[in-house]
């Protein structure tokens, strides 16, 4: 008894998959798209702690600071998308480097380079309104490559650290189109990652964790191209 009522449960589950998508729209049905983005992050690599440490310590020492500003970064990129009914799948690239993150206690000049580069996979979900104009979320994995590095005037020093860093992130947006091919897109994307203690490239003595944990914010133009 109990296995016909599993086989009718599975039955049933299964018509009701088919169902929606025998009754999808043929729009949504097998589509790619080729989309460009730009948009701007926030203190990208997580500089926050270093940043607010380095103030602390000019404003108690020094006579004359110009304090480091956390940054706003310019982010592009680019992505591959394949629509079926309503899941998404996405593999797409970014990167981001703050244009100008300097300070200055008396004599000592400080001046930090980062940047950062991912490629996220995500799998998603589509809620449609009418022919490519929907609302979407996904999530997936993130391979983040981080470059940092630090350095001073007076006394002089340099440190450099790079690493490769898995993580993951979750996304939401939204997308219309302007043509029958082209479509206009927000979205907001967080991510998380944190690598292992990384060894400075100069000296190979000092160590530091580079964090790509940060929030995304995009504006993309999206092509469909023709199956």
């Amino acid at each position: 008894m109990k296995r016909i009522l599993r086989n009718r449960t599975i039955t049933n589950i299964v018509c009701v998959i088919a169902f929606v998508f025998a009754t999808s729209p043929a729009w949504a049905i097998g589509e790619f798209s080729l989309g460009v983005n730009a948009g701007l992050t926030y203190d990208p690599n997580h500089l926050e702690p270093l940043i607010t440490q380095w103030n602390t310590n000019a404003k108690t020492t020094a006579t004359t600071v110009k304090q480091i500003s956390i940054p706003y970064s310019f982010t592009w990129g680019i992505a591959l998308r394949y629509q079926f009914n309503y899941f998404l799948f996405r593999i797409g690239s970014y990167f981001t480097s703050p244009y100008e993150v300097k300070g200055k206690a008396d004599a000592n000049r400080v001046t930090i380079s980062t940047y950062q580069f991912g490629l996220p996979a995500t799998v998603g979900l589509i809620m449609p309104l009418k022919q490519r104009t929907y609302f979407f979320i996904g999530a997936g994995l993130t391979y983040n490559y981080a470059y940092l590095q630090w350095e001073e005037t007076a006394p002089a020093a340099k440190y450099r650290f790079a690493d490769s860093i898995p993580g993951f992130h979750y996304c939401m947006g939204a997308e219309a189109p302007i043509t029958s091919k082209i479509t206009l897109s927000v979205e907001w994307m967080h991510q998380e990652g944190r690598s292992i203690p990384v060894k400075d490239e100069i000296s190979n003595t000092t160590t530091q964790t580079i964090s790509v944990k940060g929030d995304f914010l995009l504006f993309g133009v999206n092509y469909y191209i023709a199956m």
